[in-house]
């Protein structure tokens, strides 16, 4: 009677499970994934960075073969920037025309650069301008301690309203 009553349960409680997993996934309602939107605004946009030091690669940088450590990185909500210069020099504006990715609302612009060895008790910043059509829209400077890296992010919100009412 015993193995009796123990068969029935375990038939009652695995088979009741089995039955709720082979069945859960048919109840889910379907979710359908939303198509993204293209966020991107249309225009001429300029970058002008401005060091106050001469930039030279970071000794402490974790070099490995498939990434060369470079001595400045700029990043526009998270792509990359080709500024076509191999190093900053002191005081010297750098231009980077028809940048593209800007998005309605929210932008980041990133900045790092490594400032020499040498220059470790000076505190140094990088100078970011942002144009759109000759109209500037950002015009921030990025500072750091003695001897750290010149690092971070400036945002900044540009929507299409902003754009249409420069063309009065």
């Amino acid at each position: 009677m015993r193995f009796l009553m123990v068969v029935a349960i375990w038939i009652v409680i695995v088979g009741g499970l089995w039955n709720y997993i082979s069945h859960r996934d048919a109840k889910r309602e379907l979710i359908v994934a939303a198509t993204p939107i293209d966020l991107t605004i249309e225009g001429q946009y300029t970058l002008e960075i401005t060091p106050t030091f001469s930039t030279e690669q970071d000794p402490f940088a974790l070099k490995t073969s498939d990434n060369t450590a470079s001595s400045f990185e700029v990043k526009l909500n998270g792509n990359a920037l080709d500024m076509n210069v191999l190093e900053f020099q002191r005081g010297e504006t750098i231009r980077k025309a028809k940048v593209g990715g800007v998005l309605t609302g929210h932008n980041e612009i990133y900045v790092n650069a490594s400032p020499p060895l040498s220059e470790n008790t000076l505190e140094h910043g990088i100078r970011v301008k942002f144009y759109q059509d000759n109209t500037l829209i950002v015009d921030r400077t990025v500072w750091a301690d003695q001897g750290a890296l010149v690092s971070g992010t400036i945002s900044f919100n540009h929507s299409q309203t902003e754009e249409a009412s420069h063309d009065h």
